[in-house]
């Protein structure tokens, strides 16, 4: 292997590792892989790249979707995912002025608004169950609905020991749309399409984490905090509809003989013909009706039966030895870190920008102008930059594509991490508030 990714010396066949385009670089270059002649490929000016994973010849494959089809699901998503980027700490910049209103203290206000995260916590662990077993459809259509009845709960809550439980309940509506679209994006796209995806998901959460407490800090400054919550669930009523008519399922049932339907013998003196049916002819037949188009209607239907047979327990305790892997806590801090990072700074931001810099709550919305423009210029480099350049890579990796070239881009989080320890020991060392609201 090229780039200093090292060979793997058990298995013969690496997971994640495929060939990825039928050209590779010789001496600067290039020439043609012969072992790619047979192999599905793209189209126009990826007519030379392989596609991985191959699709299947079932026109209900998510991969042979047409493209519009594709973006519409996909646009519908990110557009969830912005609004539940937006939920979390949008109420930040109002912290010190809700506690006057309510009398408590801003610890108070912020541990109320901010169980909304126990909330995503707590179901991250199940949602990824029930769309393993049930498909990602229903979780999604249920994720959005809970957001939008739990967003008219808070604009309606009078207290708050109403407000906690709604806001925990909307953090359960949120918990798919930060990890499960990943899945779906591995379910329609191929390999050389995901990575400008990722990146644009990405952005739509982060943009709804700092768009929101700016365009909330003018609201509760102008109007009421509960104002807020109503604007915020307009678009999310628009997004339920379009998740129930632009996201069809996403999952595919496989035809394998324990989705057929078992034969029932009604004698022991039935016919030889009918005991000698072969699994062949059986799993033809399956395949033969899942190969029908479907069509929009059955489409939006919400239930489409299990797929695996695999018990939810078994299902839920499955990625838990994923723990005992270093990969797993390298994406902890690589990206989950990152977003905590970024939710937990609003919060920060409201008792930091009133006390020590006497900013009101439109003022300290306006912090989140740097943090936009620097998630703007990531989209403009690293969408294009991460699927550009593992083709580059894997030219150069004579066709072969593997997972590490990923790894390349993600050195970018450094300019991450500069930005947060950067605000936090500005903010306290009393810098000036333009450099403590430029985070980037």
């Amino acid at each position: 292997m090229g780039f200093g990714i090292l060979d793997d010396k058990h298995l013969k066949d690496v997971p994640g590792t495929a060939l990825l385009t039928d050209l590779e670089v010789v001496h600067g270059k290039q020439v043609l892989v012969h072992d790619a002649n047979l192999l599905k490929r793209g189209s126009g000016r990826h007519a030379h790249i392989i596609l991985v994973p191959q699709p299947s010849d079932n026109p209900n494959d998510p991969l042979n979707w047409p493209l519009w089809k594709k973006e519409a699901c996909f646009w519908s998503l990110a557009f969830a995912a912005s609004l539940d980027g937006a939920l979390s700490p949008m109420v930040g910049p109002g912290y010190v002025l809700l506690s006057n209103q309510f009398g408590v203290s801003v610890d108070t206000i912020a541990s109320s608004f901010g169980s909304i995260l126990l909330g995503l916590a707590c179901f991250m662990l199940f949602q990824n169950v029930f769309a393993v077993k049930f498909g990602h459809r229903i979780v999604y259509l249920g994720s959005v609905t809970l957001m939008f009845i739990s967003c008219i709960w808070c604009a309606a809550s009078p207290n708050l020991s109403s407000i906690r439980p709604a806001r925990v309940f909307q953090g359960f509506g949120m918990s798919a749309l930060q990890s499960l679209v990943a899945s779906t994006i591995e379910q329609i796209y191929f390999v050389h399409e995901r990575g400008a995806r990722s990146v644009i998901w990405s952005f739509s959460i982060m943009s709804g984490i700092t768009l929101g407490p700016l365009l909330y800090s003018y609201v509760i400054s102008n109007l009421t905090w509960q104002m807020g919550f109503w604007f915020v669930s307009i678009p999310l009523g628009l997004n339920v509809l379009m998740i129930f008519f632009l996201v069809p399922e996403t999952t595919m049932k496989s035809a394998s003989l324990s989705g057929s339907s078992p034969l029932h013998p009604s004698s022991e003196k039935q016919s030889l013909d009918k005991d000698s049916v072969s699994e062949h002819e059986r799993a033809a037949s399956i395949e033969q009706v899942q190969s029908r188009p479907a069509t929009y209607i059955s489409q939006l239907s919400l239930w489409h039966g299990t797929f695996t047979d695999v018990n939810i327990l078994k299902i839920f305790f499955r990625p838990f030895p994923f723990l005992l892997s270093p990969i797993t806590y390298f994406i902890f801090l690589v990206h989950g870190l990152q977003t905590v990072w970024l939710s937990l700074m609003p919060i920060c931001s409201s008792t930091i920008f009133t006390i020590e810099y006497g900013f009101n709550a439109s003022q300290i919305g306006l912090t989140n102008l740097g943090g936009i423009v620097g998630i703007v210029l990531a989209l403009l480099v690293t969408g294009p930059l991460t699927d550009w350049g593992t083709i580059w890579l894997s030219k150069r990796n004579k066709g072969i594509y593997e997972p590490e070239f990923r790894i390349f881009f993600i050195s970018t989080m450094l300019f991450g991490v500069f930005g947060y320890a950067g605000w936090a020991v500005g903010t306290t060392h009393n810098m000036p508030w333009i450099g403590a609201g430029s985070k980037l």
